[in-house]
């Protein structure tokens, strides 16, 4: 196992991870009143993003802690694939 399959790993991890955070904020703003369509989640996921993080600023005064979970692995992937393409143009 090189380091070309250690990033793409760290990489995949951290888009399974986002998925997941997705899932459940999509959850907490189904259980809010808001229509959540499960089918349509990829169309929509800002929108999701957006009216749970209104609802949790409501609620608590804070951004709630799922759309940290969301944001920070995608910003990860996004800068281990950049490595991994620099890294292979080196070689």
């Amino acid at each position: 196992m090189n380091i070309y399959d250690i990033l793409m790993i760290i990489a995949f991890v951290c888009i399974v991870w986002s998925i997941t955070a997705l899932m459940l904020i999509s959850g907490k703003v189904s259980k809010s009143g808001t229509r959540a369509h499960f089918f349509l989640i990829t169309l929509l996921f800002f929108r999701y993003v957006s009216v749970y993080e209104d609802l949790t600023r409501k609620e608590t005064g804070k951004t709630g802690p799922l759309v940290y979970h969301f944001i920070i692995p995608l910003w990860m992937a996004l800068v281990i694939v950049i490595i991994w393409i620099l890294l292979s143009l080196a070689v």
